[in-house]
């Protein structure tokens, strides 16, 4: 038997995993694995494995399984590269919080300037309708966007009237300090749903996203309770950045996850963007990241014992990309990267971005990174497009190429022109590297070493 290209790394003292391009992965003992590098044979139990695995081929059908790798790897990158963006739209940049992790550099309230004129919205969502097909995802990004909720009212118009109320739903990330019984009655019979930053308890997200004046977490729990009581839990998702006192406090966040009977969260490191990059660039080691991972996922595991079923969705997506390579809605893990493909953004100054991370990325390095404008859709016009999309490609980039969690990971050049000035960046040193490699050890250990941890995350995957 000859072997097929893979890659590896210790599971543990005695055991490896393997993966190769087409997604396959095994577990496999250090002797196995020698005799399978040095010979093209391991134990009898696991050749069958192996050869259907693509790991290993007999000498007449050596060809045609190499074929099928190649073949497994244009399908993901054709997948990767089709056109399925989410229409993210900024009516302000102006907020009333001053988070000290803010990605996206915000305006105080009082500011002039930046608001979006209500004209380009319609072009907007007729760009919308000439470049995609439904159904379509509008998300509405700030600063705090309900300091326009007039501009979001119009947008849904729009929309309704150009695309059809059938035919997309409005997201809104906001803190929910501004809600009030209007807006969500206004909500209630339209297709509308919210994402909330919730850190943590008062103690951890009062520390982190500062409302002057008042309580940002006291704001949010109870603007939540009433959004959940009118739209019901299904119509409000939450989103947790991890900072240095969530850390040290994993429980906290379950607990106030509780409080508001919603069982799902979406955990992330800080980003090296806008005020987070000098606040927070060594708040914390990714080593202490995944300790506090390890403490939140075995909490979560207790509580399932006791019939109380949380699902952090992070995982979950790293999960979905484990069992099915060819999943592409999460932009981080594409391979090309997600930029134009995942993600359109217009910007409160009527600039078009092709990621969310690019409009952030325009302000630190003060370039032109637009791809048109809310009536025009010139993504081939810049440069900035194909070099960073170019250069996206992991199964040929240094550091991943050879990485074991390649085929399962993705790539992002904007975080790398943020950290390193260009868009390959030294991947080992990456803060986007060193995350999901983290998740992806974490989830396969489990998977190798837990039934239990195992069994969660399988029932994650279809959460």
């Amino acid at each position: 038997m000859i072997p097929l290209p893979f890659n590896l790394e210790p599971i543990d003292e005695d055991n490896y995993l393997i993966s190769n391009f087409s997604g396959f992965y095994s577990f496999i003992g250090a002797t196995d694995l020698q005799s399978l590098i040095d010979l093209g044979y391991a134990s009898n139990k696991k050749m069958a494995e192996l050869e259907d695995k693509l790991f290993i081929s007999n000498q007449e059908d050596y060809t045609t399984k190499a074929a099928l790798l190649t073949s497994a790897v244009s399908k993901k990158i054709k997948e990767a590269l089709s056109f399925n963006p989410i229409f993210m739209i900024v009516p302000t940049l102006r907020c009333d919080h001053t988070c000290k992790y803010c990605q996206v550099s915000r305006a105080s309230v009082k500011a002039n300037g930046y608001d979006l004129e209500e004209s380009e919205i319609g072009d907007y969502i007729l760009l919308m309708k000439r470049i995609s097909t439904p159904p379509f995802k509008i998300e509405v990004q700030g600063g705090e966007p309900l300091i326009r909720f007039d501009l979001i009212q119009k947008i849904y118009q729009k929309a309704a009237i150009e695309l059809g109320e059938e035919a997309f739903q409005i997201i809104i990330t906001s803190s929910l300090s501004l809600i009030d019984d209007d807006i969500i009655e206004w909500c209630s019979s339209r297709n509308v749903s919210f994402s909330v930053s919730l850190d943590g308890d008062q103690f951890v997200h009062d520390s982190n996203r500062i409302l002057p004046g008042d309580s940002s977490y006291k704001r949010a729990i109870s603007s939540i309770k009433k959004l959940t009581d009118s739209l019901g839990r299904h119509r409000v998702s939450t989103v947790t950045t991890v900072t240095r006192k969530l850390v040290e406090n994993p429980e906290s966040l379950l607990k106030a996850h509780e409080e508001i009977g919603i069982y799902d969260l979406f955990v992330r490191p800080v980003s090296h963007y806008g005020f987070a990059d000098s606040i927070f660039k060594d708040s914390y080691e990714f080593d202490e990241y995944k300790l506090f991972y390890t403490r939140l996922f075995n909490l979560i595991l207790a509580r399932r014992k006791r019939g109380i079923h949380f699902v952090e969705h992070s995982a979950a997506i790293h999960m979905k990309r484990i069992q099915t390579p060819n999943f592409n809605s999460y932009a981080d893990l594409k391979s090309p990267a997600g930029i134009i493909f995942n993600a359109l953004i217009l910007n409160y100054d009527g600039n078009l971005y092709g990621s969310d991370e690019t409009r952030m990325l325009q302000r630190e390095i003060q370039l032109d990174l637009s791809c048109g404008d809310s009536q025009r859709f010139l993504a081939s016009q810049n440069q900035y497009y194909a070099a960073t999309i170019a250069s996206s490609f992991n199964i040929v980039k240094p550091g991943c190429d050879h990485c074991v969690y390649q085929p399962y990971c993705g790539s992002d050049p904007c975080q790398n022109i943020s950290e390193f000035g260009d868009p390959i960046g030294e991947t080992p040193l990456s803060s986007f590297c060193q995350y999901h490699k983290m998740m992806f050890k974490f989830i396969f250990t489990e998977l190798y070493k837990s039934e239990e941890g195992k069994e969660m995350l399988e029932e994650w995957v279809n959460a």
